[in-house]
């Protein structure tokens, strides 16, 4: 009924839900614990998408 595809979504969706709510409730609890800096932003936002060209870039065929 299932292929491998569909059960790793099917398993991920709710892992990351479960993450997302215990960060929700661990930041409700400890407001301090999770302070970040504009470096840190910077290097998520940014961070993937430089990877991604650094390997496209050098990977030519």
């Amino acid at each position: 009924m299932f292929d491998k595809n569909n059960l790793k979504i099917i398993l991920i969706a709710p892992i990351t839900i479960l993450i997302s709510v215990f960060l929700k409730i661990f930041a409700e609890i400890y407001p301090n614990q999770l302070l970040i800096n504009n470096y840190v932003v910077l290097s998520l936002v940014f961070g993937p998408a430089l990877i991604v060209t650094i390997l496209l870039v050098t990977k030519r065929n």
